[in-house]
């Protein structure tokens, strides 16, 4: 009796809380192709053509891992960009503890950023999405454009669930596994969080922002790209019919011309274009 209660409760954690943090696996991937490496501060693949003069650096969203993003570090269309896919603070194989600051987060990444001044791009999904904007307003010099796919930007939209209440107790650290309770931490101090970075001067960034929302979208309500559309005025908005929150994995062909089409983009900033 207690093991089926104790599986019951497992499967209404996962499938509510999984509401706001659940990310999805690359299914075509061939990680042998793909080179892991390690800052202090994030591991992270590298993968396409590492002397190519563009780079794109992929963030992941709660939980999730660097390996979510396979299906665009082996897609063929993007092999002749110098490509990268981290893991955030506290998941897959980064040596640092899970970081609720989103600004923490962003820091997280210049140890990459400051390996080459080749101009780079940012792809974030869900949370990984106000990570890349508070690291293009950190280091606008760093990074040159960037594309935010079902991004959790609006304060209002995002304060906790019911179900993040619940998986803040001592019956879900017994039950839920160590990355959901992480993300549930991370969930937890998101609406703090995206109001300090509603709080920045998101209009200074002279740089092209994408934000692509599946229009059915139940985990980070659309109105959230709304929102940061009405506060980046030079970002374009791509609201995607019959796509929802995992329309970064259910749709790569769209994302991947999304990805091409940032990158050809005219530079506002020219890097030396080293490796």
């Amino acid at each position: 009796m207690r093991k089926r209660l104790k599986v019951s409760l497992g499967l209404l954690f996962v499938g509510l809380v999984g509401l706001s943090t659940v990310s999805l696996t690359a299914t075509n991937a061939t990680v042998s192709a793909l080179q892991a490496l390690k800052t202090d501060e994030v591991s992270f693949l590298e993968a396409g053509n590492v002397d190519a003069p563009q780079r794109i650096i992929f963030i992941h969203g709660s939980p999730g891992s660097k390996e979510g993003y396979e299906d665009y570090l082996n897609d063929a269309a993007l092999q002749s960009y110098h490509l990268i896919a981290v893991d955030r603070p506290g998941f897959g194989a980064s040596p640092k503890p899970v970081q609720t600051s989103l600004k923490a987060q962003a820091e997280s990444l210049m140890p990459i950023l400051v390996r080459s001044d080749k101009p780079t791009f940012l792809v974030g999904h869900s949370l990984g999405g106000p990570i890349a904007l508070q690291a293009a307003l950190l280091y606008p010099d760093e990074i040159d454009g960037a594309l935010l796919v079902a991004p959790a930007l609006d304060p209002a939209l995002e304060s906790p669930k019911w179900y993040n209440y619940l998986a803040d107790t001592i019956l879900a650290h017994w039950i839920l596994p160590n990355d959901m309770l992480l993300s549930n931490i991370e969930m937890m101090e998101l609406e703090s969080e995206l109001e300090k970075l509603a709080e920045q001067d998101w209009g200074a960034l002279s740089i092209p922002v994408v934000l692509v929302h599946g229009e059915e979208d139940n985990i980070a309500d659309p109105g959230n790209s709304l929102f940061g559309q009405r506060k980046l005025p030079s970002s374009t908005l791509k609201m995607i019919e019959d796509e929802g929150h995992f329309v970064l994995w259910q749709n790569v062909p769209l994302l991947v011309d999304e990805i091409k089409a940032l990158l050809a983009v005219p530079l506002l900033h020219e890097g030396s274009n080293e490796a």
